[in-house]
């Protein structure tokens, strides 16, 4: 009775809420068996994406033109322009391989990797409401930025001040009268908030395939560590064990390939350009007063760009250590009462696992702590030398 109810817990659960998100903001589409439905979801994908993501990237990117050359306007409008640029390469990621992510996402509920005991599905369980928790943590500090920019042109003006739009733009039309100024504000805020919750779903969706991975792998371990051989037990029954095992980390193996096939092209982007978003952002918050809405908001947004990667990184971290672990994980059988055969094979894949799984980024970044030590660096000597520049022009 409790093995059917560990087969009946849905490792799916690890990235669902994230695909219901981007399934509703278009980015990624679902298996749909009408074709009328999917013909109506294309249009308002189309149309979803072509007001919210893409005319927000186009204002961004005719904001960048027009201000080339002054700094204070050119960092104003980067750090918006590169998010959305990241933006770009995770929706290419999502849309042109989404019948391989749904195998992906599928393949979670292969039995290989359901629990064989109630250790184990203890251990998937807790990281699953884990998963779901970062993703709404995640989702709430992306509404409370977008928030914060909102009321911040309201709470941080002075007297002699006009009202100001959240962020910069270039608009067709003047955004400095009614009723231009009340849509352009509007129009920031939600596409803002949207684009926002969208980027942020996609980020929780790839940390949950890694955080899968991870659980997978304690998994692995508690398995390894409770293979006995017992005197009621035949010879072939621990060799089972151990074949399912290693059949098992093979395809966590693969899981964790496929992962890395699928989401390079966004990780590797997030990896560079999130460290002149977080550069940028540094050097805005030097411009602001700290006392002000703007300062909180862009505060919040980098938070927010630097726990998204700390998050790939500490999970891919986790990866490594765990699988690092493997051998003395099986070192710890019952092994020395177990059968010869069984010992050598038992070494075999000892020898395997003293080669930890670890994730890449294009081949060159790993998903590491080590990796996230080196953005926070990077990104804090591109500020100082960015900060040196305007000081010396203002001078």
């Amino acid at each position: 009775m409790e093995r059917t109810a560990f087969k009946d817990l849905d490792l799916r659960e690890f990235v669902t809420l994230n695909i219901k998100l981007i399934h509703f903001f278009g980015y990624f589409s679902p298996e749909f068996h009408n074709s009328t439905i999917k013909i109506i979801y294309f249009f308002y994908r189309l149309g979803f994406l072509s007001f919210i993501f893409f005319s927000c990237f186009l204002t961004q990117l005719a904001n960048m033109i027009d201000s080339f050359g002054d700094i204070e306007r050119m960092t104003d409008a980067s750090f918006l322009l590169f998010t959305n640029i990241v933006q770009c390469l995770k929706l290419y990621c999502f849309m042109n391989y989404a019948s391989r992510i749904w195998k992906l996402v599928h393949s979670m509920n292969a039995e290989v990797f359901k629990p064989r005991n109630q250790t184990q599905c203890e251990i998937l369980t807790k990281e699953i409401k884990l998963s779901k928790t970062i993703s709404v943590l995640f989702l709430l500090a992306c509404t409370l930025t977008c928030i914060s920019w909102g009321v911040s042109p309201l709470l941080d003006r002075t007297s002699d001040d006009g009202i100001r739009l959240p962020l910069s733009g270039w608009y067709p039309f003047r955004t400095d009268r009614s009723p231009g100024f009340e849509f352009v504000y509007i129009y920031q805020i939600l596409s803002t908030w949207v684009n926002g919750l969208g980027d942020i779903s996609m980020d929780t969706c790839v940390s949950g395939t890694i955080m899968f991975i991870s659980a997978q792998l304690s998994v692995l371990r508690d398995a390894l560590e409770t293979m006995k051989h017992t005197k009621n037990s035949d010879h072939q029954t621990i060799n089972e064990a151990l074949v399912r095992n290693v059949v098992h980390f093979k395809n966590i193996v693969q899981f964790a390939e496929e992962v890395t096939f699928l989401f390079t092209a966004g990780i590797t982007g997030q990896f560079v350009v999130g460290v002149v978003i977080v550069c940028m952002s540094m050097f805005q918050m030097s411009l602001v007063s700290v006392l002000s809405f703007q300062f909180f908001a862009m505060f919040l947004y980098q938070s927010c760009v630097l726990l998204e990667i700390y998050l790939w990184c500490f999970y891919g971290n986790e990866v490594i250590m765990k699988s690092d672990q493997l051998t003395q994980s099986a070192y710890m059988c019952e092994w020395t009462d177990a059968p010869e055969e069984f010992k050598q094979n038992l070494m075999i894949f000892m020898s395997r696992t003293q080669f930890p799984l670890k994730l890449y980024a294009s081949g060159y970044f790993t998903l590491s702590l080590e990796t996230f030590k080196a953005i926070a660096k990077s990104s804090w000597s591109y500020f100082a030398v960015l900060n040196q520049v305007h000081e010396g022009k203002v001078a």
